[in-house]
């Protein structure tokens, strides 16, 4: 990396931010040059309640379901990148251009999608 210029480490960051890195992001050059922040997106983490739901939630909802209702409400708003399950909850992490607007497409269906009570919504980024 010692030879990249500020060009070439403008238009990575720019690549990056359009692919929708989120805020905080850091570019880290190993001690040749000063660390460079970046990012544009912002991201919403929503942790399902994984163990004090009836139990007939559990059985009648579908992950997959809340994961791909996510994507079709918020549309350009954001999108699901990833998730990840543990002992007690599951955590879905979605990534946009504003935190309020993947909020307001998805509080509906937090609101009623039984799968979803008692869930946390976090800003991540």
């Amino acid at each position: 990396m010692n030879n990249l210029d500020d060009a070439s480490i403008a238009r990575v960051v720019e690549a990056l931010e359009g692919l929708g890195a989120p805020k905080g992001s850091k570019l880290r050059f190993a001690g040749v040059r000063p660390d460079l922040s970046f990012g544009r997106g912002e991201g919403l983490a929503v942790y399902l309640n994984g163990t004090d739901l009836p139990d007939d939630v559990y059985q009648e909802c579908d992950f997959d379901f809340v994961y791909s209702e996510f994507n079709r409400l918020m549309g350009a708003a954001g999108k699901v990148f990833s998730h990840w399950s543990g002992p007690a909850e599951t955590a879905l992490y979605l990534y946009g251009p504003s935190f309020d607007k993947m909020q307001a497409a998805v509080a509906d269906f937090l609101s009623t999608y039984p799968l979803c009570q008692r869930c946390r919504v976090v800003q991540i980024a």
